[in-house]
């Protein structure tokens, strides 16, 4: 079973092997990030799709508390001038309340 994060290597009858990592995994659909930035989704045929390197989930989910409040996330400007996170993507947007000094 693919999961995300994943390396992988796509075999093709029509050119040449492609190694990309997994971004997103909706049933037999795969969003694959290529070295080149671009993403594609597809459905791989069956005995085309090899997992290079399989993610570490145990380390994930190993973090304390204090270590995961330690990270900050990137933060960047969106078209319409807010802040947004990685995780809220072009249409989702988070609001937070910030506490009142």
């Amino acid at each position: 079973m693919v999961k995300v994060g994943d390396r992988i290597r796509l075999s093709s009858t029509k050119g040449p092997d492609r190694d990309g990592v997994v971004m997103a995994v909706t049933g037999s659909l795969l969003r694959v990030r290529w070295p080149s930035n671009e993403e594609t989704t597809l459905a791989p045929a069956p005995g085309t799709l090899t997992v290079l390197a399989a993610t570490d989930t145990v380390k994930e989910t190993a973090r304390t508390k204090k270590a995961a409040g330690k990270t900050k996330a990137a933060v960047t400007k969106t078209t319409s001038g807010k802040k947004a996170t990685p995780d809220n993507t072009r249409s989702r947007t988070k609001t937070t309340k910030r506490p009142s000094n």
